[in-house]
């Protein structure tokens, strides 16, 4: 079996989805995405980055996972805790815990899950 290659995900390459939202209005309660790491690429752990615009989303993840804030800011709540976090903060979110993301303004992330499989109901 080959060794799997390194990757190198340039910010210039990357590509967005709406991931919350529409398109038509992404200044109020929108997201986009760009998946990096899926199944095709890592049979254990996925990534990439995601852009939150003006919103308030509760959910809970089906797998654990890091977040690294790159820019901006927002504050998630979980069991009556407030994380205020800016570019640079990182957290860690156990699976199934549940949590609330409240962006005043923007903030864009980079994610690491695992396992890879497993996706995130988006919020209503």
């Amino acid at each position: 079996m080959p060794m799997p290659e390194i990757k190198c995900f340039k910010a210039a390459d990357r590509t967005f989805e709406t991931y919350m939202g529409s398109p038509d209005r992404p200044e109020k309660d929108y997201a986009r995405i760009a998946k990096l790491v899926g199944p095709e690429i890592s049979q254990s752990m996925g990534g990439g980055v995601v852009t939150y615009r003006k919103l308030t989303a509760p959910w809970s993840l089906p797998f654990d996972e890091l977040v690294v804030v790159l820019d901006g800011a927002f504050t998630v709540t979980s069991a009556g805790k407030a994380y205020d976090c800016v570019a640079g903060d990182v957290l860690w979110f156990p699976a199934h815990t549940p949590l609330t993301y409240e962006v005043a303004d923007f903030v864009t992330v980079f994610y690491a899950k695992h396992p890879v499989g497993l996706t995130a109901a988006v919020p209503s």
